[in-house]
């Protein structure tokens, strides 16, 4: 009789995991969380960056090309937000 309950107990823990996981996965939030976290412990595992991945990124950092006129004003707003919260500060 032990036995059965054994596999009574099992089959339901199982199958609440089961329900429990697909439930969290329906979400599409949830399945790209789980992604990301995945792709981040596996790349830590592998010992790996990002730019080790994208040979791009590897180019890219530290020479802004002029003609990339995106990235500049990227660059322009990042600078001028620091220097508008300082003067926000200094302000109050």
């Amino acid at each position: 009789m032990g036995n059965l309950a054994n596999r009574w107990l099992t089959s339901t823990l199982l199958a609440t995991a089961i329900a429990a996981g697909s439930y969290y996965l329906g979400k599409d939030q949830n399945r790209e969380k789980l992604t990301h976290n995945f792709n981040r412990v596996k790349s830590k595992l592998k010992k790996e960056t990002k730019e080790e991945h994208d040979p791009y990124l590897t180019e890219k950092v530290g020479h802004s090309d002029p003609q990339d006129v995106e990235d500049n004003s990227m660059v322009n707003e990042g600078a001028m937000y620091s220097v508008n919260y300082y003067n926000e500060k200094l302000k109050n």
